[in-house]
């Protein structure tokens, strides 16, 4: 073991791209992680125990943008780490690349100055952090921020030198300490899993998700985060489950119409399906933009019924590039449920 002793300095101008890469996820259960970019793909890195085997995680940026993995669980158990590609984020959210990550391995910890961006729905919190102990695979460190330590939801973060990380948060001591994997580590067994993605097929298809039944279309954006990894968005899409999210505001909701030729629209129908421990949305509004890049106009606002089962029944098509659904209140406390969403 190698002791060092820092003296942690922390610039206002120093590390801010690095630490726009530090996002929120929500998947077996919440924890950080930290976004790259790989020939064009945006990449999520956060500990394995984060997501637990879950195919899809939630991604939180620090400007509250929501985005979706598709986790590779490429590593071996004992390896706590994941790796997932990301949806549903504009290229400025991801602009780290591998060469970072690369720069991170190479750094000495000795005389760094360290900072750990913990983000949440309140934007990210910045906490200084000393280096106590480090080895070849691990190094621990302890937060110098007083009344602050290591606790359940920090797993997955990565702490920068700048803006550069060098290490990812696995797990917590019993002093308030966390235990960072080495970046030269991560780097390592990252490039080699990279390459051979790479030589084998694509790591996912960048094809939009089939809906079950309807007009296809794709999720642009949702406002309201997804309640956990379980109910995510794009398993109500690909019909393997239901959307979920918290009560406390509307959730807009912006489709795609990938209907082949014309982009128009006949009907449109939404199912939450009364299941306990979930409620509904009080009321539904429909904007449509007739082309891509127009300015939604609103179409109907209507009380979503108490059944479930919203449909505007069958009207004349109009032009529809994309749909904007708000969902508006909620009928009780629980959490909100979207089963299906239907475009004719």
């Amino acid at each position: 073991m190698i002791s060092i002793c820092l003296s942690i300095v922390v610039l206002n101008a120093v590390g801010q791209e690095g630490r726009a890469q530090a996002v929120q996820v929500r998947a077996a259960e919440e924890g950080q992680g930290f976004l790259f970019a790989e020939q064009g793909i945006c990449y999520l890195l956060t500990a394995a125990h984060v997501t637990d085997g879950a195919r899809r995680a939630q991604v939180l940026t620090q400007d509250g943008s929501n985005g979706t993995a598709t986790m590779m669980a490429p590593f071996w158990k004992g390896f706590d780490l994941d790796v997932g590609q990301v949806r549903r984020l504009d290229d400025a959210d991801c602009t780290a690349s591998f060469d970072d990550l690369t720069r991170g391995a190479r750094m000495s910890l000795a005389g760094a100055r360290l900072v750990l961006p913990l983000v949440g729905p309140g934007g990210v919190d910045n906490h200084e952090v000393a280096v106590e102990r480090s080895d070849y695979l691990e190094f621990i460190g302890q937060f110098l921020d007083k009344g602050t330590e290591g606790k359940k939801g920090m797993s997955g973060s990565f702490v920068l030198s700048g803006s550069t990380p060098v290490g990812m948060a696995r797990a917590t001591g019993v002093n308030g300490s966390i235990h960072f994997i080495q970046m030269a580590e991560i780097a390592m067994n990252l490039r080699r899993w990279l390459d051979r993605a790479a030589y084998n097929a694509p790591v996912v298809s960048a094809a939009p998700e089939p809906t079950r039944e309807g007009q296809p279309y794709r999720v642009i954006s949702s406002s309201q985060p997804a309640l956990d990894g379980n109910h995510l968005i794009e398993a109500m899409v690909e019909g393997s489950g239901a959307f979920s999210y918290s009560p406390g505001e509307d959730a807009v909701i912006i489709l795609e119409n990938l209907r082949e030729g014309e982009k128009s629209l006949g009907r449109i129908a939404v199912h939450s399906t009364p299941t306990e421990g979930y409620t509904q949305p009080r009321r539904i509004r429909i904007d449509i933009a007739p082309h891509k890049g127009a300015t939604p106009r609103f179409w109907r606002v209507d009380v979503f019924p108490p059944d479930g089962i919203y449909d505007t029944g069958p009207v004349a098509r109009r032009f529809a590039a994309t749909v904007t659904l708000t969902l508006i209140g909620a009928r009780g406390s629980d959490p909100v449920r979207i089963d299906r969403i239907t475009l004719n």
